[in-house]
């Protein structure tokens, strides 16, 4: 169900980042991701966060996982994420494939005659915690009730 769509600017960003190889698991980037981030001495905080520098359907689409983090730390990768406007759709439940959302989302784009671009990435999925588990900022759990689960995908768009 979809809960928002719009348009938005987001702000600048610090991350703690993980380039993915083609094929790899996604849940297990974030868990190690996290772990390092914690054991290094950043506190992580919602939510995590999958960019895709190509068409996420194609085979050979580059990928990061990311976290968002309260400082740098020695031997962890972290960039920060520029401000940029972004098309929005945050949904929950799984009624619908996410690329029901991603046309749903470019539908509202195209019905206020805004265009994605790619010079920075393709698209960004993020997900957040469900408040009702009571977790600490950083904590994961091995939740697989994803009707629980609020994702937000982005989409930068000129402008």
């Amino acid at each position: 169900m979809i809960v928002k769509i719009g348009v938005k600017t987001l702000s600048d960003q610090l991350v703690a980042y993980r380039e993915l190889k083609p094929g790899e698991n996604e849940a297990e980037a974030f868990a190690k991701l996290n772990a390092e981030a914690h054991e290094k001495g950043a506190k992580v905080s919602d939510p995590t966060m999958i960019i895709y520098y190509d068409p996420k359907e194609t085979s050979s689409c580059r990928r990061e996982v990311l976290v968002p983090v309260n400082r740098d730390a020695l031997g962890l990768k972290t960039k920060k994420l520029p401000s940029l406007r972004a098309g929005f759709v945050v949904y929950s439940g799984v009624s619908h494939p996410a690329e029901y959302y991603y046309g749903e989302l470019m539908k509202h784009l195209k019905d206020r005659g805004l265009k994605p671009v790619t010079s920075n990435f393709c698209s960004m999925e993020a997900v957040y915690q469900p408040d009702t588990f009571g977790l600490s900022a950083g904590s994961f759990i091995d939740e697989d009730a994803q009707e629980v689960w609020t994702t937000e995908i982005l989409v930068p768009v000129e402008g």
